[in-house]
């Protein structure tokens, strides 16, 4: 093949390429109208037997015209998450639940600061960020609003947000006061001692990370602090998104972070220190998925991460547990015992299999 004919071909893909995201832009405004149809018909955004029927067809397209079906899946699977992800912020933004309401995030130039600005900014809240890092103008205003603000998120790492409520119990903000953190036995005595005063207290964990756009997939863990109201407002703000919500006592949330948190994370930085001090020439699928992962956690703040390990009573167990499975793992292989690994397997097969 010359030049020219080379040329012309990559002419022609760029041509296809703006035509497909074209296509891709028009059926997510397309989907939006249909998410505008179900709220005014009180229906869910999400509709699986309706996505299912969406994929069938896309593969059996896929065979029609000569394509690999998992192609086709690969791509209306990105559409249908960004339709849903529209649909989920039209939602929000049509509840208007902080419309003619302020609020106040403290470390809200962090990462999930930053998020949770966005998502209160989208139902209508006046935001400022509380954090030496905002503008001056922001941290004025977010600083003057703070007593009377309608809300007040303390997007700040467990302990600081502790010592916070601390200082805020002689004259705590009138609002609802809720923090996002991982862990919450360090603030389950400070959250008493605010209540103590008539301070309006909720708590709840969103388990996902800031690059979030699409909550369908998502946890978000909502404690009873034993403030009926509070916690009803806060509970508020997830109400018309895809997220689901689980409601947990407050003292039971971190008893289930140490096998959610401490484990998975304990399992992720364990991998990356065990890594080659010189990088191998190949790389598996397992291996690339787990270096995919492991380079996205260590990357995250370890101030937050160790409060995750050393902050919950919890850790210790599942650490335990860590290292045995380990050393089971590892036992079986020095005996050459191909029975008792197999058996190792079966094993992890059953236990995985719950989380399916």
């Amino acid at each position: 093949m010359n030049p020219i004919e080379t040329d012309a071909l990559r002419a022609r893909i760029r041509e296809l390429d703006r035509t497909l995201v074209a296509l891709a832009a028009e059926r997510v405004a397309v989907a939006r109208q249909v998410g505008d149809a179900k709220r005014v018909a009180d229906q869910p955004i999400v509709d699986y037997a309706q996505e299912r029927v969406v994929l069938e067809r896309a593969r059996d397209t896929a065979t029609a015209v000569g394509l690999d079906p998992r192609v086709a899946e690969a791509i209306l699977v990105t559409l249908i998450r960004a339709a849903v992800g529209a649909q989920d912020q039209d939602s929000w933004r049509h509840a208007a639940v902080g419309q003619g309401k302020t609020a106040v995030i403290v470390g809200g130039e962090g990462r999930m600061g930053r998020w949770f600005a966005r998502f209160l900014t989208d139902q209508g809240y006046v935001v400022g960020a509380l954090d030496l890092r905002a503008t001056g103008d922001e941290h004025a205003w977010a600083q003057a609003a703070l007593p009377t603000a309608d809300l007040v998120v303390c997007a700040t790492p467990p302990a600081a947000t502790a010592a916070l409520y601390e200082r805020w119990i002689p004259a705590p903000p009138a609002g609802v006061i809720v923090d996002i953190a991982s862990i919450k036995t360090p603030l389950i005595g400070p959250i008493r001692q605010l209540q103590a005063t008539g301070a309006s207290v909720a708590s709840v964990h969103p388990l996902f990370g800031p690059s979030v756009v699409l909550l369908r997939e998502c946890d978000v863990v909502i404690c009873d602090t034993g403030d009926t109201g509070a916690t009803a407002m806060v509970e508020q703000l997830f109400t018309s998104t895809t997220a689901r919500l689980i409601n947990l006592p407050l003292d039971e949330h971190d008893r289930l972070m140490a096998d959610v948190l401490t484990l998975a994370h304990a399992t992720v930085i364990a991998f990356a220190l065990a890594l080659p001090d010189t990088a191998v020439p190949v790389r598996s699928t397992t291996l690339g998925a787990l270096q995919t992962l492991s380079a996205s956690l260590v990357r995250e703040s370890p101030d937050v991460y160790y409060e995750i390990q050393a902050l919950n009573p919890n850790s210790a167990g599942a650490l335990d547990r860590l290292a045995r499975a380990i050393g089971r793992v590892r036992a079986a292989v020095e005996a050459r015992d191909s029975e008792s690994f197999s058996a190792l397997m079966r094993e992890g097969e059953e236990k995985t299999s719950l989380y399916s």
